[in-house]
């Protein structure tokens, strides 16, 4: 009797367990952009990747040593902003709908895109 309820315990402990991490949920997104910087003069101490969503910052990283970068993090239903600490020049990936804010430091991602790989983001500098 002991070892049935044993048994018993960790299937239903395991069968709740995968069940609460599915990630895949539409009720739970997680945006992941990736990509390389292109700057002559980026400071890779002081330069910061922000993911913001419903005006709140969820994720941040600096860049690898070639310009390179990798950000995630969980967002809400109304889309997500790519927050940059310098000024965007222009960017380039194959999603369409992105817009690059007025003051350039800022890349606004529509709701129900949730990856994106970037050929490049050219910064001002």
């Amino acid at each position: 009797m002991k070892i049935k309820l044993n048994v018993v315990s960790v299937l239903l402990f395991s069968a709740l367990f995968f069940q609460g991490c599915n990630t895949d949920s539409s009720e739970n997104p997680r945006a992941y952009a990736e990509g390389k910087i292109v700057s002559a003069s980026v400071n890779y101490n002081t330069f910061f990747l922000r993911i913001l969503s419903d005006n709140v910052m969820v994720a941040e990283t600096m860049l690898e040593s070639g310009g390179g970068f990798k950000v995630s993090g969980p967002i809400g239903n109304s889309g997500f902003s790519l927050i940059s600490t310098d000024k965007i020049k222009s960017f380039d990936t194959e999603k369409s709908g992105l817009t690059l804010s007025d003051d350039g430091f800022k890349i606004d991602v529509p709701a129900g895109i949730t990856y994106i790989k970037f050929n490049e983001i050219m910064l001002e500098k």
